[in-house]
Order: structure tokens, then C-alpha cells, then sequence
């Protein structure tokens, strides 16, 4: 029972909450139609954007899997509730199954796991080096710390069972990138879209022409 109520939790949309109470945008027609917090920071602004990711990644993630901890729960018990806590935030029930991209929240979680080095390697090889140095896509950048955050933790010899959750939440962060939250896309370029989704986040080459569209 404990896992319904926290996907029922991690379900509150508050990217779209803020959104609609601030300017009336749905959130979900705008941009990378997505409720979390990069959305949000491009189509309502930056210090409410970095709100909802405040909360997604604090409240969601990091405190609300520190609670569950607390709870003594079973390592298979905890496991289930952990996915259900990434699972509310993707695809929420208020918002017929759709949601944020889970990164924000899935950071939140592996910090309170205990992978503080690994997220703090990531952040500053690929958040700060990469994206500002390098290559400015997030999207992109994210994509390769999914990779790369395994071979970490087995670099770190992480427990089994929280290996276990990791590769679990990366497995559902990359299934939502795929499944996204865009309407569906014409077959004969769905391998296109495919191929950008996984990459880039997104279902077009264009960051600036995705960002702009609305439906």
C-alpha cells in the first residue's frame, strides 16, 4: 500500500501547477511539453523554474526516499516504493500519465542512497565542463551520465541492491525519453524521432524549433 501512496505523491504535478497559476500555460502544449523544471524555466521563468526543480529534486527525491528509509521497509519493499516514486513523477495520474522527465527527482534519490561522489563527478565533468565548455545540450550531456553512472558506482563497489535501484530509475528516465509526452509521431519517421528522443531529448534535431512549438 505504501507504494500507491507514493506514487500518488511524486504524482502531484507541480510544474504544471505552477505554470497554470502563474500565466495559464499548460505546460504540457508548450515547448518540450514536459512539467519539469528546464520546461518551466524556458515558458515561465527562471526563478520558478528553479522552484520546481527545488522540489522535485528535495522533496521528491531526496527527502521523501530519505523517509522511506526511515520507515525500515524491506530492501524489496523499498525497491518497489522507489519506482513508484519515479513512475508519479513521469507519467502522473493527475495528468492522464504524463509528467516531467524524472532527472531532477532521480538525482534527488541517488543522492539520498548515498551516491554523493558519483553525482558530484557527473555534475562537474558533464553538468559544468561539458555543457558549458563543450557542447551546450543538456539533453545530450544527460544522456552520457545515464551511461556513465553504472561504471561509477562499480568503480565506488556500491552495494548490490542499490545498483539494482539505480539501473532500474536510469532504465525508466530512458524509457521516458522515448515514450516522451509528445502526440504521437507519423510511422514512417518514428525511427527519426527515435533516434533524436534517445539522444537528444526531444523529437527534432532543432533545439530552438522544439522549444518554440506549441500544440
Amino acid at each position: 500500500m505504501s507504494f500507491v501512496l507514493v506514487y500518488l505523491f511524486a504524482s502531484v504535478p507541480i510544474g504544471y501547477i505552477v505554470s497554470n497559476w502563474l500565466n495559464k500555460t499548460d505546460i504540457l502544449k508548450t515547448g518540450s511539453k514536459s512539467s519539469g523544471a528546464a520546461n518551466v524555466i524556458a515558458n515561465v521563468g527562471p526563478l520558478w523554474g528553479v522552484l520546481v526543480g527545488v522540489i522535485d529534486l528535495v522533496c521528491k527525491g531526496y527527502l521523501c526516499t530519505l523517509f522511506l528509509h526511515q520507515l525500515n521497509l524491506s530492501e524489496l519493499y523499498l525497491y518497489f516504493c522507489v519506482i513508484a516514486l519515479i513512475i508519479g513523477h513521469n507519467w502522473s495520474a493527475f495528468l492522464i500519465f504524463k509528467g516531467g522527465r524524472g532527472v531532477l527527482t532521480s538525482i534527488g534519490v541517488f543522492c539520498a542512497l548515498g551516491l554523493y561522489i558519483e553525482v558530484l563527478i557527473l555534475f562537474a565533468l558533464l553538468a559544468v565542463i561539458g555543457r558549458l565548455l563543450i557542447y551546450k545540450d543538456s539533453g545530450f550531456w544527460t544522456l552520457i551520465a545515464i551511461i556513465c553512472l553504472p561504471f561509477l558506482m562499480i568503480g565506488f563497489d556500491r552495494e548490490l541492491n542499490v545498483f539494482l535501484i539505480v539501473m532500474s530509475i536510469l532504465f525508466l528516465v530512458i524509457l521516458k525519453r522515448i515514450l516522451s509526452n509528445s502526440p504521437s509521431t507519423v510511422l514512417s519517421r518514428f525511427p527519426y524521432t527515435l533516434i533524436n528522443r534517445i539522444i537528444w531529448d526531444r523529437d527534432i534535431l532543432n533545439k530552438e524549433k522544439w522549444l518554440e512549438q506549441q500544440i
